[in-house]
């Protein structure tokens, strides 16, 4: 369902349904896409979100329907990946703000930690190796902020999954695993560990992990350094 006929096209679904979408919808509008001085730095919380929804109406609305099972999930999620290079715009700038927002009614609220976390994780690694991100979102996520650690920008209305290309600046979110990274490196054509040094320097990242210089070295073993 597209978002800019939300309220039209899910009219034929439950009530429930039906409440759950208008009201990520709602806070897609009124929170996600606006500035916050809790998130600890200037913009919108998701500078991604306003033009998804306006200018280029590339984000997109999924409601599960099948059994809550994580490997029927996950089966349900890799098919809406292997569609994702179909998905609206197919060219141009608008490419890159696009996103499929999948919900669970049928999920209870508090159910986040125990379902969709890991669900998430499983699909990481090979969402993330083809230019994809997956990301977590439900009531009570406790994923803490990059900028500011009391703010929680996974915490959203209602349990969901969300899949969008991956951006320049998902850096941050990249560089616990090396395989996170080598695709990063790919998506962006990265070809030299200076380069990649350099835009981990421009991202602004907090604090790097402990193991950083294992994945960089993984990334570009300091034999082929640039």
């Amino acid at each position: 369902m597209c978002a800019e006929q939300l309220d039209e096209q899910s009219a034929g679904l439950p009530a429930a349904t039906r409440q759950q979408l208008l009201e990520v919808l709602t806070w897609l509008r009124t929170f996600i896409s606006r500035p916050n001085p809790i998130i600890g730095r200037k913009g919108s919380v998701c500078p991604f979100v306003e033009p998804g929804l306006n200018r280029f109406r590339s984000i997109r609305f999924h409601v599960y329907e099948g059994e809550l099972r994580p490997a029927a999930v996950e089966s349900v999620i890799r098919a809406l990946v292997a569609r994702f290079p179909t998905e609206l715009p197919t060219a141009g700038m608008g490419r890159e703000f696009r996103a499929i927002l999948t919900l669970f009614p049928e999920l209870p609220n508090d159910a986040g930690l125990q379902f969709i976390d890991p669900v998430q994780q499983a699909l990481k690694p090979e969402i993330t190796a083809q230019g994809l991100m997956i990301g977590q979102f439900y009531p009570g996520c406790r994923e803490p902020g990059l900028h500011n650690p009391d703010y929680r920008p996974l915490e959203a209305p209602h349990p969901m999954l969300v899949i969008r290309p991956m951006q320049l600046t998902d850096l941050m979110f990249l560089f616990s695993r090396p395989e996170y990274l080598s695709a990063y490196v790919r998506r962006f054509g990265i070809t030299a560990r200076d380069e990649l040094t350099t835009r981990i320097a421009a991202a602004g990242v907090p604090q790097l992990p402990v193991n950083w210089e294992a994945v960089l070295d993984a990334a570009f073993p300091p034999s082929h350094a640039g």
